[in-house]
């Protein structure tokens, strides 16, 4: 591989590691972990308030059917009096038709709120499982994007070791004075070491000179950017190598 290549190559390193600290530094996970935490907690409540609320309902519900079962047998007493204590005497025959119209009346709104309660309880019932599901999801997308995380932490820290240790390895390899170069220009820019492609720089995006262009028939030696002076490397595409040969 020649020193321009190596160069590049020695580029992509340092890209790798501002890539990975960037990774590593990024602090937006925590806040949507936060956040998805606090979203588990919400469901976590409205679901124990449904349970609640259900549990309230039943026993009123209870009540409810006792207070029924008392005016059912009431009503039964009453009318087993009605045919069997009061004869002919009409007074008392009204007055315990209409205490048995009451009760019956009575009863029928009971029965209403009975109907009421189990519409309730079964609207309750169907916003507990959606709940639940909810809970379920939010809680495995939670560990599931903990994981991810994690594991692109994780895979940062490794490319960052691995660019270090490449670019102590590339740095034995380059010539001194090309090293020399290269950091002169990496202090300045931060990429000292761009593509260049179909005639455009990589670093400025602007279309370099033909006399730049000249620079690449030597081999092995130096050529930068006449608009932003950095390293440029050939691009190894066939539009590129063409626009090389109609310059030669």
């Amino acid at each position: 591989m020649d020193n321009m290549k190596l160069l590049y190559e020695l580029q992509s390193c340092y890209n790798s590691i501002e890539k990975n600290k960037m990774i590593i530094k990024d602090g937006s996970h925590l806040y949507l972990l936060k956040k998805m935490k606090k979203e588990f907690e919400e469901c976590k409540n409205a679901y124990n308030e449904k349970i609640k609320a259900l549990k309230d309902l039943k026993h009123e519900y209870t009540s409810i059917s006792m207070k029924l079962k008392e005016l059912k047998a009431k009503i039964d007493e009453d009318e087993y009096d009605l045919y069997n204590k009061f004869s002919n005497d009409m007074k008392s025959i009204n007055i315990q038709q209409n205490k048995i119209k009451n009760n019956k009346d009575k009863l029928r709104l009971v029965e209403d709120n009975a109907i009421e309660l189990l519409d309730k309880e079964e609207k309750l019932k169907l916003d507990i499982e959606n709940l639940k599901m909810e809970l379920i999801n939010v809680k495995n997308n939670f560990y599931i994007y903990k994981k991810d995380t994690s594991e692109k932490i994780e895979g940062a820290k490794s490319n960052l070791a691995e660019a270090n240790k490449k670019i102590e390895e590339l740095k034995n390899i380059i010539p001194k004075e090309y090293i020399d170069v290269f950091y002169s220009k990496y202090e300045e820019k931060k990429e000292a070491v761009v593509k260049l492609s179909n005639g455009i720089c990589g670093g400025c995006k602007m279309k370099v000179s033909a006399v730049t262009l000249d620079g690449f028939i030597k081999k092995d030696k130096l050529v930068y950017c006449d608009n932003c002076g950095r390293i440029l490397v050939q691009d190894e595409d066939k539009a590129s190598k063409k626009a090389l040969k109609k310059a030669k």
